[in-house]
């Protein structure tokens, strides 16, 4: 059984983000799937290490986005320390896990039950309208531009 399911609520309406963020569901599925089921194909560790790889990439384009977009630069400095900082707790969660630490299950299960509330419910929802302005006016030779396409 899945843990986070897509849906409409989670959409950016840009197709490119999106499916970055469908893909970051598989993740923490997959994640969860170990956690929760000693038989489940791979280990935590392989699990979380192959979530936090890809939370990193995310973030990278998210951030080259919203530079694109010309979001404001305070907004972008305080969305770059939120993933600086979710980043730090992934880290520290897998460091919780490969000391033994009885607590590293749980609190990894609140941290991923926090991560897509917070972050994608409520830090990504605020950049939406900019990407919204962005797609009516941006550039044409932004237009043609295959990574930037899907904006």
């Amino acid at each position: 059984m899945d843990y986070v399911i897509w849906s409409k609520m989670y959409s950016m309406n840009v197709p490119y983000i999106d499916n970055q963020h469908k893909k970051l569901f598989v993740h923490m599925n997959e994640l969860y799937s170990v956690l929760k089921d000693n038989n489940a194909e791979g280990s935590i560790f392989q699990k979380l290490n192959d979530f936090i790889h890809y939370s990193e990439l995310h973030f990278k384009d998210e951030e080259d986005i919203l530079e694109l977009i010309e979001y404001p630069q305070a907004k972008l400095r305080r969305h770059k320390r939120i993933h600086d900082n979710i980043i730090e707790q992934e880290y520290k969660l897998n460091d919780q896990l490969l000391k033994g630490d009885e607590s590293g299950l749980y609190n990894l299960e609140c941290f991923l039950n926090s991560w897509v509330i917070r972050h994608i419910l409520v830090n990504d929802k605020e950049f939406q309208p900019y990407l919204a302005k962005y797609r009516l006016y941006k550039p044409k030779e932004l237009q043609e531009s295959t990574f930037f396409a899907h904006i």
